[in-house]
């Protein structure tokens, strides 16, 4: 297991009302530091998350941000399809395509 990062694949399941039809699933990989879990238990200690739930809570509003043009679709599912203990290949392939505090996504095409 990584000890600097959590890695997870989210499919988004998307029902489009916009002009911008989505013609598949997308489907982004993300790169979580694992300082913002442990950020984020702090200032919520009460909650008693693991550590994979509070990483794909955060993850996930990235993942919708890197994958859906806002205008385009209105509801949307995100499932989490695949956690890695290594960083994905695709992450040294290429750039992200959207870094945001911290946490970076790769859509997979």
């Amino acid at each position: 297991m990584n000890e600097q990062f959590f890695y997870i694949h989210f499919r988004l399941r998307v029902e489009c009302t916009g002009t911008q039809p989505v013609t598949q699933d997308p489907e982004v990989m993300l790169e979580i530091p694992r300082r913002l879990v442990e950020d984020w238990k702090r200032e919520s200690p009460s909650h008693l998350n693991s550590d994979d739930a509070i990483a794909a809570d955060i993850a996930r509003v990235v993942a919708v941000r890197a994958a859906l043009p806002a205008e385009s679709c209105q509801e949307h599912e995100c499932d989490v399809s695949n956690w890695y203990e290594r960083r994905p290949p695709l992450m040294n392939e290429r750039a992200c395509d959207l870094h945001e505090n911290g946490i970076r996504a790769w859509l997979v095409k």
